[in-house]
């Protein structure tokens, strides 16, 4: 039996535990049936993250078991996500790129292009705007400021994992869209609106 304090922030925790974990387990099920490898990340309380076996601290994108382990196994995936409510991670690279931007310039894209084509999947997080795109983008030298490009290999946070100061959520779910982002197009319209607004 766990004791938690009355009124406190790990009660409040402790009460949606079961659904929170249900939720990120049918999730990263769900990726996985896309064909997108995923492994288990850090717990977070929204304002720290930690492994849950050692409960040494990680970042937000720092996996609990090897990178390299990354599955689209149910088996697997069910037993990760059986106890802990650990974020999902993704490795990018090989299934999808990822363009992180500032959450402003994110939503004016979105905007942009009207929700539609040549946008794809889109997280938004308290860290930025994330837009899932074909694999093989190229850095552009007009980069736009604070826009990047994460590297091959790199894990990305997947919805609806918890992270330090809030939750990452799908604006425009990979559900909703049948293909990945164009990840020249993206880069263009967010150097363009940089400029616009520098």
């Amino acid at each position: 039996m766990t004791l938690v304090a009355r009124g406190s922030r790990s009660r409040c925790l402790a009460g949606d535990h079961g659904a929170a974990l249900r939720s990120l387990r049918l999730a990263a099920e769900q990726y996985a049936a896309r064909g997108w490898p995923v492994l288990p990340g850090p717990v977070c309380d929204g304002l720290t993250s930690w492994d849950p076996v050692t409960l040494e601290l990680l970042g937000g994108r720092e996996a609990a078991v090897s990178p390299v382990g990354a599955t689209v196994d149910s088996r697997v995936i069910s037993e990760w996500w059986s106890v802990h409510r650990q974020a999902i991670l993704a490795p990018v690279g090989r299934h999808f790129d990822v363009l992180r931007t500032p959450t402003h310039l994110g939503w004016r894209t979105l905007a942009a292009f009207d929700g539609g084509r040549p946008l794809g999947p889109m997280a938004l997080s308290p860290h930025g705007a994330y837009f899932f795109v074909e694999p093989g983008v190229r850095v552009n030298d007009d980069l736009a400021p604070g826009v990047e490009i994460l590297s091959s290999g790199d894990l990305v946070v997947l919805p609806p994992s918890r992270v330090v100061a809030g939750v990452v959520w799908w604006r425009i779910s990979p559900a909703d869209r049948d293909a990945l982002g164009d990840g020249a197009e993206i880069l263009d319209k967010l150097a363009e609106l940089s400029r616009e607004s520098a």
